[in-house]
C-alpha cells in the first residue's frame, strides 16, 4: 500500500505534551456558529471509501498562523494562515532522486517528521524517518526501518504517529508495530498478542475485496496506551482493541450500536462507470457497513471516536478512560449524498464537519450542531484542522486536488496553492452546458453555475461549487437544478437563488432528469442493485420508482446532452421510455409506461444493445446502436413517432450484412430511415447522442467518421429520418480525411451540446489552442462556447473559458 495516505489514518494523540490541549475546556463557552477562537489540532481519519486513498495528504494547522501540509509529493509550511507555503522538505533540488517523500506526521508548529523511500535508480524497499525540531529549517536523517524491506516500489509503512517528541509507534505493511523512544532516529519491532490478524486471516465482518492491511487504524493516548480501530473497509460490526503495555497485548473494545443497530448502515452506491452491458468487466465491491473516520485522544483520558454509516450520516462516541469504554454520544445528518469526511475534534467538546452545504461545528460534546453556511458548497476532506483565529485549512481526497482555507471561521473559503506539484488541479472551468431559450442558458463545472441572458455573449456566475457540477437540469427559465457527485441543489428564479436540496435514504444519484418544474427522475447505481427515483415537488422528496429489472439498465447520464441518462428518460411526467438488456435473448427491451411509471409494457425488441435513448412528448423516441464490425465500430439509429407502435430504423451501417435487428412487440413492420448525405458518405461510428430539439421531428445526432477520418460530427434530420444532412466538414487531416469536428473546438472528446430549438444551438467544449499557446506549451484547460443558428451548418464563437 502506498504510504501517502498513511497520515489519513492517524490521530494525534497528545495528553500532556501538548500544552494548548489543556486550556481549551476551561475557556468561556460560545455559540456553535461563532466560535472557533482556539487554537486546534488535526483530527486524521481513515478513508470512507475502503482504504486509504492515494496521495490525500495530511495538514495541522495551528495557532499564530503557523500551518503544515503533505500534498503526497512535498511538506509545506505556511506562516501566514494558508495564503502563501513554502516547500521545506525535501530539501534536495527537485530532480529525479532516487529517495521520494511517501509521509508526514505533524505535531506542534516545530516538531515533525518526514518518511522517506529510496525508489528508482536505488534498490528499493529502504525506509527512513526524518525530524525537525525547528519548523523545517533542518532535518535530522534517522537510521533505515528495521526488517520493512520489500522487493516492489512504495513504502512499507501503512502509518506512523508520535506521540511526543521522543516516542512514536508505526505499522507495517504486514501489520507488524515498530515503535521508537529516540524521536524516530531508530526503531524496534513490538511483540505483541490478541490482535485480530494474529490467525492470518481477515475478519468475515468486512467487506470482500479488502486486504488486511487496509483494515485497521492505528492512535495513541500515551507512551504505553494504544488503541486500534478497524478502519479502511466498511465494516458490518466495527471494532477497537486496547493495549496499556506498549503494544505488547491487546484486549477486545466494545462500541455501542447506533440507533436502529448496525445493520442499519446498508450498502450505499456512488456515481461511477456503469457495467450493466459489459459482463466482463467485474463490478466493484459494494460500500457496505461503518467506516471509523478518526480516533482522537486528549488529556485526562478523554477520546473522541467519529464513525460514519451512511451518506450524510455522522456518529461520534466518546471515552473519559483512555478509550477502554465509549459511549454514543452524538448523531448527526448533514444533508450530503456521500459519507462524510474530514471530521475534526480539536477538543472534547469542540467537533468540525465539513459538509456541501457548510461547515458544521459543536462546542458541547453534539449536543447541538451549528451551521456555517458559505457561498462555496465543501468537499468531504480526508484532513481537516482549526486553530485560533478562526484560521481553518482541509485537504481533499484525491492527491494534486489541493484544499481550501479560512479564515473567518467558515464563513468563506479560499483554495489552497501549494508550489511545486502540489495544490488544485487544472480542472474545466465548465464541462456542460444547457439552453433554454435561444438567449437563456447556463453553463456549469468545476467554476461551478454561471449564466448568460444574451445568447453567451456576456456571463455571471451564479453558484460556487468545491466539487464540480457535473450535470445541469433545467425544466424552462426559472426552475433548474446542479448535480455534483454528493449534493443536488435547485433554483425556481433562473439561477439567481440556488438552495441546497435535503438528502434522501435511498443513495448518491448518477443522473439526474426534470421533465417539468415539479416531476423529475433519477437513478442510484450500485453493485448493491440499481434504483430509480421519482420526485413530485421539484426534488425535495423522492421515492423508488418500479422500472421492471433496473439492474439490466445502464447507469449513467448522456454522454453530452444535460439531464439526460442513457437507458431512461420521460418525455411528460406520464409518459417515459426504459432500455434494459434482455438477459434471455441477448440484446434489449425498450419499455415505455404512459402513468408515470406505474405500468410499464415492451414496445419492442433490439439487437444490439442500444447504447442512447432520447425521447419528447408523449409519442417520440428515438434509440442509437453500435457494434463491432470489420474491427471497428459502426452505428445506426431507430425512431418511433407514434408511441412505439411503429419504428424506422437507418441504413448507416458500413455494409448491408451487419446491421441491427429490431422488431415491434405486436409485429408490426420496421420501416427504412433516410441514408445521412454529406461528408459521412454513409459510413457512420457510433452514436454517442441524441437530442430532440423539437417540438417536430428533428434529431441531432453526433458521431464519429471512419475508417481513417476520426472527428466528431453533427447530423440532422427534420422530417423523421427519411433525409439526413452532415454538418459540413471544418477541416481536413494529413491523409486528406474530411473533419466534421466543429469549429474551434477540438476533435478528441465530445462537447458538450444543448439546442434550444431546431436551428438554435451550443456546444461547449475543449478549445483548440491558439498560435501563441501551441509555442509556449499547454496551459489550464480552455473551453470555447460555440453556437448556430442554422441547425448546425455554420457556427460561431461565443466564449472562451478558462
Amino acid at each position: 500500500m502506498a504510504f501517502a495516505m498513511l497520515c489519513a489514518q492517524l490521530t494525534l494523540c497528545s495528553g500532556a505534551t501538548v500544552p494548548r490541549a489543556a486550556s481549551l475546556s476551561t475557556r468561556s463557552p460560545t455559540t456553535a456558529a461563532t466560535r472557533l477562537q482556539r487554537q486546534g489540532v488535526v483530527a486524521r481519519g481513515a478513508n470512507t471509501t475502503g482504504g486509504p486513498a492515494s496521495g490525500s495528504g495530511d495538514v495541522l494547522a495551528l495557532g499564530g498562523g503557523t500551518a503544515w501540509a503533505y500534498d503526497g509529493t512535498d511538506i509545506l509550511r505556511s506562516t501566514d494562515s494558508g495564503a502563501s507555503w513554502q516547500v521545506v522538505f525535501p530539501t534536495w533540488p527537485q530532480k529525479p532522486t532516487a529517495l521520494q517523500v511517501t509521509g508526514a506526521f505533524f505535531l506542534t508548529s516545530k516538531d515533525a517528521w518526514a518518511l522517506t523511500d529510496h525508489q528508482w535508480p536505488a534498490p528499493p524497499g529502504v525506509t527512513t524517518v526524518w525530524q525537525t525540531t525547528d519548523g523545517g529549517a533542518t532535518w535530522l536523517k534517522g537510521l533505515s526501518m528495521p526488517d520493512v524491506e520489500r522487493s516492489d516500489y512504495g513504502s512499507p509503512l501503512q502509518q506512523f504517529i508520535f506521540v511526543d517528541t521522543k516516542h512514536g509507534y508505526a505499522l507495517s505493511d504486514d501489520l507488524s508495530l515498530y515503535a521508537t523512544s529516540y524521536g524516530g532516529m531508530n526503531w524496534h519491532e513490538v511483540q505483541n498478542a490478541h490482535l485480530p490478524w494474529d490467525s492470518g486471516e481477515v475478519p468475515r465482518s468486512y467487506g470482500l475485496g479488502c486486504s488486511a492491511q487496509d483494515l485497521f487504524s492505528l492512535s495513541v493516548v500515551s507512551a504505553k496506551v494504544l488503541l486500534i480501530t478497524g478502519a479502511g473497509c466498511p465494516t458490518s460490526t466495527p471494532e477497537a482493541w486496547r493495549s496499556i503495555d506498549g503494544g505488547h497485548s491487546w484486549a477486545s473494545v466494545a462500541l455501542p450500536a447506533p440507533r436502529g443497530g448496525w445493520a442499519a448502515a446498508e450498502a450505499w452506491a456512488y456515481p461511477g462507470p456503469s457495467h450493466a452491458f459489459q459482463a466482463e468487466v467485474p463490478a466493484p465491491e459494494p460500500q457496505r457497513g461503518a467506516t471509523v473516520l478518526s480516533t482522537r485522544f486528549f488529556s485526562n483520558g478523554a477520546g473522541v471516536m467519529a464513525l460514519t454509516t451512511r451518506p450524510g450520516d455522522l456518529v461520534v462516541y466518546t471515552s473519559r478512560d483512555s478509550g477502554a469504554t465509549w459511549r454514543l454520544t452524538s448523531s448527526l445528518s448533514t444533508g450530503s449524498l456521500s459519507r462524510p469526511a474530514g471530521f475534526a475534534a480539536s477538543s472534547p467538546s469542540d467537533w468540525e464537519l465539513s459538509a456541501p452545504s457548510g461547515l458544521y461545528s459543536t462546542t458541547d460534546s453534539g449536543e447541538h450542531w451549528g451551521l456555517q453556511r458559505s457561498g462555496l458548497s465543501l468537499p468531504p476532506m480526508t484532513d481537516i484542522s482549526f486553530a485560533s483565529g478562526r484560521f481553518g485549512a482541509g485537504l481533499s481526497g484525491a492527491m494534486g486536488d489541493g484544499g481550501f482555507r479560512t479564515t473567518d471561521g467558515g464563513k468563506s473559503w479560499q483554495r489552497l496553492s501549494f508550489p511545486g506539484n502540489g495544490g488544485i488541479g487544472a480542472q474545466e472551468p465548465f464541462s456542460t452546458v444547457d439552453f433554454v431559450t435561444a438567449s437563456q442558458g447556463w453553463v456549469a463545472g468545476a467554476d461551478g453555475v454561471a449564466t448568460t441572458t444574451d445568447g453567451g455573449r456576456d456571463w455571471s456566475a451564479q453558484l460556487k461549487t468545491a466539487s464540480p457540477v457535473v450535470e445541469l437540469s433545467f425544466a424552462d427559465v426559472d426552475h433548474g437544478w446542479a448535480l455534483t457527485s454528493d449534493q443536488l441543489f435547485s433554483t425556481s428564479d433562473g439561477g439567481q437563488r440556488w438552495s441546497v436540496l435535503p438528502a434522501i435514504d435511498l443513495g448518491a444519484f448518477a443522473w439526474v432528469q426534470f421533465v417539468s418544474t415539479t416531476f423529475g427522475v433519477a437513478m442510484v447505481c450500485g453493485t448493491a442493485g440499481n434504483r430509480v427515483l421519482a420526485t413530485y415537488d421539484a426534488g425535495i422528496t423522492w421515492g423508488r420508482l418500479a422500472v421492471p429489472n433496473a439492474d439490466e439498465m445502464a447507469c449513467e447520464p448522456s454522454d453530452v446532452s444535460p439531464g439526460a441518462a442513457a437507458s431512461l428518460c420521460f418525455g411528460t411526467p406520464d409518459v417515459g421510455w426504459a432500455l434494459r438488456a434482455n438477459t434471455a435473448t441477448g440484446g434489449a427491451v425498450m419499455e415505455r409506461t404512459g402513468d408515470g411509471g406505474l405500468r410499464w409494457s415492451a414496445v419492442a425488441f433490439l439487437e444490439p444493445t442500444p447504447d442512447d435513448l432520447a425521447c419528447q412528448g408523449t409519442a417520440q423516441a428515438w434509440v442509437g446502436f453500435f457494434w463491432m464490425e470489420n474491427m471497428g465500430l459502426s452505428g445506426d439509429l431507430a425512431g418511433t413517432a407514434d408511441g412505439g407502435r411503429t419504428w424506422s430504423i437507418g441504413k448507416f451501417g458500413r455494409s448491408p450484412f451487419n446491421t441491427p435487428r429490431m422488431r415491434a412487440t405486436d409485429g408490426s413492420p420496421i420501416r427504412a430511415l433516410g441514408t445521412a448525405k454529406g461528408s459521412s458518405r454513409g459510413i457512420w461510428e457510433p452514436v454517442d447522442a441524441i437530442l430532440i430539439t423539437g417540438p417536430g421531428d428533428v434529431v441531432e445526432v453526433w458521431d464519429n467518421e471512419g475508417p481513417g477520418c476520426q472527428g466528431d460530427g453533427l447530423v440532422t434530420t427534420q422530417d423523421g429520418g427519411a433525409d439526413w444532412t452532415d454538418a459540413p466538414a471544418t477541416r481536413t487531416s494529413a491523409v486528406g480525411c474530411p473533419q466534421t469536428g466543429l469549429p474551434f473546438l477540438q476533435t478528441s472528446g465530445l462537447p458538450s451540446v444543448s439546442f434550444a430549438g431546431p436551428e438554435n444551438g451550443f456546444a461547449l467544449g475543449p478549445a483548440l489552442a491558439a498560435k501563441s499557446e501551441a509555442a509556449n506549451g499547454p496551459g489550464p484547460p480552455t473551453m470555447a462556447l460555440i453556437a448556430t443558428t442554422n441547425g448546425g451548418q455554420s457556427w460561431r464563437l461565443l466564449s472562451r473559458f478558462t
